[in-house]
């Protein structure tokens, strides 16, 4: 299995992750819940970066987030 490490593990889109940059990245700022971090796929675990609207939508409702992505 092949993935893009700028692609959300999740949504597949863009993660916008700019943690190499020196203002650093949106997610440095925001707390990433235990339980949505441990459902990455352990190929893709601290190597591609959950989006912004992954981490909004799991908070929103975790049991609908894991539903869409058949967890």
């Amino acid at each position: 299995m092949t993935f893009e490490t700028k692609l959300c593990p999740f949504c597949k889109k863009d993660n916008n992750c700019e943690v190499l940059k020196p203002s650093s990245c949106w997610c440095m700022k925001t707390k990433i819940p235990d339980e949505l971090k441990l459902l990455v796929p352990s190929l893709e675990k601290n190597k591609s970066c959950i989006c912004k609207t992954c981490v909004q939508e799991f908070i929103k409702n975790p049991s609908s987030f894991k539903s869409k992505y058949s967890f």
